[in-house]
């Protein structure tokens, strides 16, 4: 299964009461568009990495750390959002061993995994015996236990909603701001 690609198209039509600005700065119109496009999409990562710490109950680092930023430049003015990796390891869900099972809270809410046990010897990891006809058959074989997907998981929920809601309310105004910077000479050429 190759990975699910999700483009966001954005409205450019604000852009157009800005073409007398564009027609003063001339060629660096491009350059005041892909600073705008930057500020905008570092904004909008910021919001989907706060929601996905939220949505999937995995810490704010690990949510930053699955994600990879690639920023405009003047060849290409876009900005992506890449999110890498398979399911999180229960481990990182806050796990407790309890009397009937590992208690942990992906998704960011907390339940007991049922005969499931914390393995120190196998890096911590959550492990449940396999059940074969109602009967467990010994101590093997056992199964990790995961959680939720970054990739996954920034596909759904709020995620995308939040990003649409940060571009849309940030970059015409951040557009402004740089070509008015550069007409000022603040901003550099």
């Amino acid at each position: 299964m190759s990975d699910p690609l999700v483009e966001v198209e954005i409205d450019t039509r604000d852009l157009a009461r800005f073409e007398n600005l564009f027609r003063q700065i001339g060629n660096q119109a491009p350059n005041a568009i892909r600073r705008a496009i930057n500020w905008t999409g570092d904004k909008a990562r910021t919001q989907v990495v706060r929601v996905l710490a939220k949505q999937t109950g995995a810490k704010y680092g690990a949510v930053r750390r699955a994600m990879l930023t690639k920023r405009a430049t003047y060849g290409r003015l876009a900005y992506r959002i890449v999110a890498f990796g398979g399911f999180m390891s229960l481990k990182d869900f806050s796990p407790r061993q309890r009397r009937d099972g590992v208690s942990a809270a992906p998704w960011g809410k907390r339940r007991i995994f049922v005969h499931a046990f914390i393995a120190p010897t196998m890096g911590g990891h959550i492990f449940v015996r396999e059940v074969h006809g109602g009967k467990r058959v010994g101590r093997l074989p056992v199964r990790q236990l995961f959680g939720p997907a970054i990739p996954r998981e920034m596909m759904q929920g709020d995620t995308r909603e939040m990003f649409l809601r940060t571009v849309d309310a940030q970059l015409i105004p951040r557009v402004e701001h740089e070509v008015v910077a550069l007409m000022r000479g603040f901003a550099p050429r």
